[in-house]
């Protein structure tokens, strides 16, 4: 189908979970990720008697008529689960099509368990990974960096032929050699931490933009329901004092009744606003997240919860390790251990678990595309595990159920621009700039794999960091 409000078909599917389109014979010819999901046999090309039943209003089924109510609120009830969805209908002239736009009609979080709805279902997740991932692949610095080190080599290997035509500067252009990779390593490790410190400060800002422009509005809403609320049970009340005072209602206003439905309107409406109140609470866990992963006000080292900064990654990346269309999404399993506060720069550490987790992600996709589909049947996992361990140090184990590491990537997996990845698709500076910002904290980032076996990624810093002032450690404590 073509684009509709200016998004491709899969796009508009995740926009809007709960939404279906059908054509004039009444076919279903296009369904939201969450419907096909919840309606186990297939939906697409099934009539829509088979499907949906129209609650209110009450009108013939027929394509017609339906589009002349277009203007109307449309209760539907799902024939396999008896979920109610409430939303509107919306014609498209150019191609015959009526969509239904809509929700579940849902008052209570213990409500979404029975139908296998979860709040990530609403809405399209926000795309600050990809974001992260843009930055990294056409950063400048990184342009530059590739052509210096093209350059270098070059070098390298002009001297290596001087060196064969001079047998007699074997000894002297042997220690140049020495030098020159001394020299290329730094500026590669140089570069890194320029990159690094640009992505970083450009993410931290974007994220934190992002959140404080959510949260604002958000506020607003918040903060005004509570009268909504007051005012809509005295308006309420209101209305039942006239029909109890006035039981002899004008026909003109008996009609109006009618036409509006007061009766369902007045047990709704206080249904829609608490559907509001759990909306607008989710959106602000949110935003809580984004900032806690950001940490765009803390760079100097502070007291940092990291399993806060683990949960905030895992919000971010939650698009990645859903799988809607075969049911097969990653399971993170946690195994937190009772852990201190640990004195570290937030930012940065919660960039070494970004990368962490996103190539255990990765490795799990990597696996379910290169096996046929009936052999997909180990579930996918992503195991996170922390302890305190000896001499004052936390550990924490990011590990995957994948198709492990070979010998000789596993022997360059930290190098700077090393990557399996095809062109285009990894820089090779993710598990390096990891390991640079883990050995700035005095740690160390190690990797445990073996083919077929999954791969382990364990990190280990100390809880305080001996390298920091006094003063430091004492102003971190107090913030």
């Amino acid at each position: 189908m073509i684009p509709h409000l200016g998004l491709s078909p899969e796009l508009f599917a995740q926009a809007f979970p709960f939404h279906f389109a059908i054509n004039r014979e009444m076919e279903i010819v296009q369904v939201g990720d969450v419907i096909q999901r919840i309606i186990s046999q297939k939906i697409i090309g099934s009539h829509f008697n088979d499907n949906f039943r129209i609650v209110r209003p009450n009108i013939i089924l027929d394509f017609e008529k339906i589009h002349r109510q277009s203007k109307s609120l449309f209760l539907l009830e799902v024939v396999s689960s008896e979920m109610q969805l409430k939303g509107q209908m919306m014609y498209s002239e150019d191609e015959e099509i009526i969509f239904f736009l809509g929700s579940p009609w849902v008052t209570d979080k213990a409500n979404l368990a029975p139908l296998g709805i979860k709040f990530k279902d609403f809405a399209i997740h926000d795309p600050i990974v990809d974001f992260l991932f843009l930055l990294q692949g056409t950063n400048t610095a990184l342009a530059d960096a590739k052509k210096l080190a093209k350059e270098l080599n070059t070098q390298q290997i002009q001297l290596q032929t001087a060196l064969r035509i001079k047998e007699n500067l074997a000894e002297i252009a042997s220690s140049q050699a020495k030098k020159l990779e001394q020299a290329f390593k730094k500026l590669q490790e140089t570069q890194s931490h320029l990159i690094q410190a640009e992505k970083m400060s450009s993410l931290g800002q974007l994220v934190a933009g992002v959140a404080h422009e959510i949260n604002n509005p958000t506020n607003f809403i918040y903060g005004n329901l509570n009268y909504v609320n007051e005012y809509t049970e005295e308006l309420l009340k209101l209305v039942k004092l006239y029909q109890e005072s006035y039981p002899e209602t004008p026909p003109h206003i008996q009609e109006h009744i009618t036409n509006i439905e007061l009766d369902f309107v007045s047990k709704d409406l206080p249904k829609v606003l608490t559907s509001m109140e759990l909306g607008c609470d989710r959106i602000r866990e949110i935003v809580l997240s984004l900032r806690n992963f950001s940490r765009l006000d803390e760079a100097e080292m502070k007291l940092v919860n990291i399993h806060e900064g683990i949960e905030s990654t895992l919000l971010i990346l939650q698009s990645r390790l859903r799988n809607p269309g075969d049911n097969l999404d990653i399971q993170v399993v946690k195994n937190y251990g009772d852990l201190p506060l640990v004195e570290c720069y937030a930012g940065q550490i919660n960039q070494v678990f970004m990368n962490l987790i996103s190539n255990a992600i990765e490795s799990l996709d990597s696996q379910h595309e290169s096996l046929p589909h009936e052999s997909n049947i180990r579930r996918r996992q992503i195991t996170i595990t922390t302890e305190v361990i000896a001499l004052h140090r936390v550990a924490i184990r990011i590990a995957d159920n994948g198709n492990g590491i070979t010998p000789a990537v596993k022997a360059k997996l930290f190098d700077p621009f090393f990557t399996t990845k095809p062109v285009g698709k990894g820089t090779g500076l993710g598990l390096s700039i990891s390991y640079q910002i883990v050995e700035k904290h005095g740690g160390v980032l190690q990797c445990q794999s073996e083919p077929g076996h999954g791969a382990e990624f364990s990190l280990e810093i100390p809880i305080t960091n001996r390298s920091s002032s006094p003063q430091q450690r004492i102003a971190s404590m107090s913030a």
